[in-house]
């Protein structure tokens, strides 16, 4: 492990302040270790500077590439992976685990997965990881960080004949993960709770979903990629079952984020704030928009960009991956 563990943990303290997400942890494979192999060094972005942080932590080398990134409190865990061996692709099952505020300790590594995942989907909720997709032999699996073991998630019905979409979502107001299926006729939205351990169905003709799609409240806000020129936001009132226009308050042509590629994630930095963040190529740094979503009172959703599109400094970046809130 290297990097300037003494940093990682105030940046930790100061990603957030007054309820809002104010810098990002990512990881990055730009740089290559002294055998010539492209490493994974964790970075932090400041929103409101545009700066990024020296290293601050390397993943060691027994990290497989192709891990999924989960945050839960002041951990970050890195799970499943792929590895090349005799020209054939495997799926791993390894966890790894680094606290920020203990980054001196590295990455531990943590009890595996019953199954090998390769790019997994997962995330975080009440002390539990939740882990689909990545695998042929198992649709889903549970991690319970404190008592450090896995148990299968169970299936439903739909999962037999449709594949899970990417991402699954979190919607804790309601203790639930959001599923979309996209492989049956029509695409579906289900919810999993998480507490009773149940699925239900919310909608069997959902067609929009993107990996650029988030949720507050009752409002799930998902940016639909029409065709390689045309794009525009989705919102869906999720208890009501019913889409809403979205209206653009600034400028329309200037501030609309449709340079930002499909697949870059949605962030809710806290109240009626997003961004976006995506790694420019052609700018050779990180551009990310602000902006704001909320509903009128009149039976739609408003938006709003905030100071319009921000850059980071310089930075050479191969393959980012954002650690989400």
């Amino acid at each position: 492990m290297s990097g300037n563990t003494r940093n990682c943990s105030s940046y930790f303290d100061a990603r957030q302040r007054y309820g809002e997400i104010k810098g990002l942890f990512f990881l990055d494979e730009t740089q290559r270790d002294t055998e010539g192999k492209r490493r994974t060094d964790l970075h932090f972005l400041d929103l409101e500077r545009g700066e990024i942080s020296d290293v601050l932590s390397t993943t060691p080398p027994d990290v497989p590439v192709g891990s999924t990134v989960v945050t839960c409190g002041n951990h970050v865990y890195t799970i499943g992976g792929t590895i090349l061996q005799g020209g054939i692709l495997h799926s791993l099952n390894h966890v790894f685990r680094f606290d920020f505020k203990h980054a001196e300790r590295g990455w531990r590594k943590v009890s595996s997965m019953l199954y090998p995942r390769g790019l997994p989907e997962a995330l975080a909720a009440q002390g539990k990881i939740y882990v689909f997709k990545g695998s042929r032999d198992c649709f889903g699996e549970v991690y319970d960080i404190s008592g450090d073991s896995w148990v299968p998630l169970c299936v439903p019905s739909i999962a037999e004949y449709s594949e899970v979409s990417r991402p699954v979502l979190l919607d804790s107001s309601l203790s639930r993960i959001l599923v979309h299926f996209s492989g049956d006729r029509y695409r579906s939205l289900y919810a999993y709770y998480y507490n009773d351990k149940s699925w239900v169905c919310l909608d069997r003709k959902f067609p929009y979903w993107s990996p650029t799609v988030g949720i507050v409240g009752n409002v799930l806000y998902v940016f639909h990629e029409i065709s390689d020129d045309i794009c525009s936001w989705k919102a869906y009132d999720v208890q009501d079952k019913k889409w809403l226009p979205v209206k653009w308050l600034t400028e329309f042509s200037l501030y609309q984020p449709f340079t930002a590629p499909v697949g870059a994630p949605l962030i809710h930095l806290g109240n009626d704030k997003w961004s976006m963040v995506w790694r420019s190529i052609t700018l050779n740094c990180f551009e990310y928009l602000i902006f704001r979503m909320w509903r009128n009172g009149h039976g739609g959703i408003y938006a709003a960009a905030v100071d319009g599109y921000r850059t980071s400094a310089s930075f050479g970046s191969v393959n980012p991956t954002i650690l989400m809130p």
